[in-house]
C-alpha cells in the first residue's frame, strides 16, 4: 500500500520540498499532503496571512487575509506564532486524510509541530528537517530577527534575544522526532554543541536544480550589462557592497544594472539611500518579494551575472547551511559571483567553472564583475560550467537516492 507523506512549510515553491514534492509525485513513491503556513513579512501596519493545505490529489484549500496591524515588529512575530499554531489544525481538518504515516516539518516550528501531531496520533514517524542553525546572540550586536534601529537598538536587541530563545525552545521539542534530516554537517555540528542530539540523523543536501529548466534558461539572450540579486534582504548579504560597486563598475561598463527581488519597503528604505548616496540609484531595481518562483527565474535568466557576496563573519548563518541562491542563479542559466571564505557552495560552484569568487570589498567585487561581464571567451565557459553543475545537481538523480535513504531509515527497508 502506498504511504502518506504530510510536509510542513513555510515557503512553498522553494528548496527542498518544491523538488522533493515533485519527485515524490512524479515517481508515485507515497502519497504527499502539503501544509503551508504563513511566513513572517514585515510590512509597514499589516499583518500578512497566506497559507493553503494541499491534498494528495493536489486539491487546494487556502487561508489568505491582509489585516491592519499598527504594532511593533516583535509582536508580529508573538502573533504570527499563534496564528500559525491555529491554522495548523485547522487547515488539516479541510482534507479528508486524519492519519499519515510520515510527517516532515520545516523549520523549528514546523519540526516542533510535526512532533505534536506524531504524539497525538496523527502520524506514525515524524521527521525534523533541519536546515538552518540558531543564531547566538553573543556573536553580534545587531538584531538577527528583528530590523536594526539605531534610535531603538537596545530595547530590539534584547526583544530579538527573546525571539531567539523561542526558537530555541521550538528547535528543542523538534529534535524529539523519530528522525533529523540536516542539510549539512556543519549544522549537526554547531547543534551537537549545544547539546542537541537525536538518536537517528541523516546528513544529505536536498537543495536541488531541475537540470531540464538550467538547459532552457541558459540559452536566453543575456543582457551582459544587468546583475541579479534574489533572497533576503539583510546585512550579511553583500548589497552594502555590491551597492557602492556599480559606482566603479560604470566606468567600465556604463549601463551596468543590477536587479534585486526579494526584501520590502521597509529594508528598501536603507539600500535606497546607499544607492543615492553613490549616485547609482537609477541603476537598481527593486523588484520585492515575488512569490512566484517561475516569474522570477524567467526574470533573472536575462541578466549576465548573478550575485551572491555573503559576508565572511562568524555570525552570518548562512555560512552554516546550505544557501540556494547561488542554486537558484544555476538555474536560471546564470553563473554566479560569490564571496571567498563563504558557504560551502562557493567551492563546489567555482570547481564545476559554473561561477567566480572574490573578496568581500567593493575594489575586488567591482573589478571581478568588470572582468567576467567584458571577457566574452570567459563569460562562455562559465555558462558551460553551469550546465555542468546542473546535471551534477538534477533533483531526479538526487532525490531518488535521497528518498530511499530516508525510506529505509524509517522502515529499515525501501518503499
Amino acid at each position: 500500500m502506498k504511504k502518506s507523506i504530510l510536509y510542513i512549510v513555510n515557503f512553498y515553491g522553494t528548496a527542498p520540498l518544491n523538488y522533493f514534492e515533485k519527485y515524490v509525485r512524479e515517481s508515485n513513491v507515497a502519497g504527499i499532503t502539503v501544509l503551508k503556513l504563513p511566513a513572517v513579512r514585515l510590512r509597514k501596519n499589516r499583518l500578512e496571512i497566506h497559507a493553503f493545505i494541499k491534498d494528495e490529489d493536489g486539491k487546494f484549500h487556502q487561508s489568505n487575509h491582509n489585516l491592519f496591524f499598527p504594532f511593533p515588529h516583535f509582536l508580529v512575530f508573538l502573533v504570527q506564532y499563534a496564528i500559525n499554531f491555529f491554522l495548523l489544525f485547522s487547515l488539516l481538518s479541510k482534507i479528508k486524510r486524519r492519519k499519515f504515516d510520515i510527517i516532515i516539518g520545516e523549520t523549528n516550528f514546523g519540526g516542533a509541530a510535526a512532533f505534536l501531531l506524531k504524539k497525538i496520533s496523527k502520524a506514525s514517524f515524524s521527521v525534523f528537517f533541519n536546515g538552518d542553525i540558531i543564531p547566538d546572540p553573543a556573536w553580534s550586536k545587531n538584531c538577527f530577527f528583528l530590523p536594526n534601529n539605531g534610535r531603538t537598538g537596545f530595547i530590539y536587541k534584547h526583544m530579538d534575544n527573546m525571539l531567539i530563545n523561542l526558537q530555541s525552545f521550538l528547535r528543542s521539542i523538534a529534535y524529539k522526532n523519530n528522525l533529523v534530516w540536516f542539510a549539512s554537517e556543519k549544522i549537526a555540528d554547531l547543534d551537537s554543541e549545544k547539546h542537541l542530539k537525536n538518536r537517528k540523523n541523516m546528513i544529505n543536501d536536498p537543495i536541488l536544480i531541475d537540470q531540464l529548466t538550467t538547459v532552457e534558461y541558459v540559452t536566453a539572450p543575456k543582457k551582459m550589462d544587468t546583475l541579479c540579486y534574489i533572497g533576503r534582504i539583510d546585512d550579511y548579504v553583500g548589497l552594502d557592497v555590491i551597492i557602492p560597486a556599480l559606482k566603479i563598475i560604470k566606468k567600465t561598463i556604463p549601463d551596468i544594472r543590477l536587479l534585486i527581488i526579494g526584501g520590502n519597503d521597509i529594508v528598501f528604505e536603507k539600500y535606497k539611500r546607499l544607492a543615492k548616496e553613490n549616485g547609482v540609484l537609477d541603476r537598481i531595481v527593486f523588484y520585492g518579494f515575488i512569490p512566484e518562483m517561475e516569474k522570477a527565474l524567467a526574470i533573472m535568466s536575462r541578466c549576465a551575472l548573478g550575485v551572491a557576496l555573503y559576508k565572511p563573519v562568524k555570525d552570518n548563518v548562512s555560512l552554516y547551511t546550505q544557501p540556494g541562491k547561488p542554486k537558484d542563479y544555476i538555474m536560471a542559466g546564470l553563473p554566479v559571483l560569490l564571496t571567498k571564505n563563504g558557504p560551502d557552495i562557493g567551492k563546489q560552484i567555482v570547481q564545476y567553472k559554473a561561477g567566480v569568487e572574490s573578496d568581500f570589498d567593493i575594489r575586488s567585487v567591482a573589478n571581478v564583475i568588470s572582468m567576467v561581464l567584458t571577457n566574452t571567451n570567459f563569460y562562455h565557459t562559465l555558462l558551460k560550467g553551469t550546465l555542468k553543475f546542473a546535471k551534477a545537481y538534477d533533483y531526479r538523480v538526487r532525490f531518488k537516492k535521497i528518498s530511499e535513504e530516508l525510506f529505509r531509515m524509517i522502515y529499515d527497508t525501501k518503499l
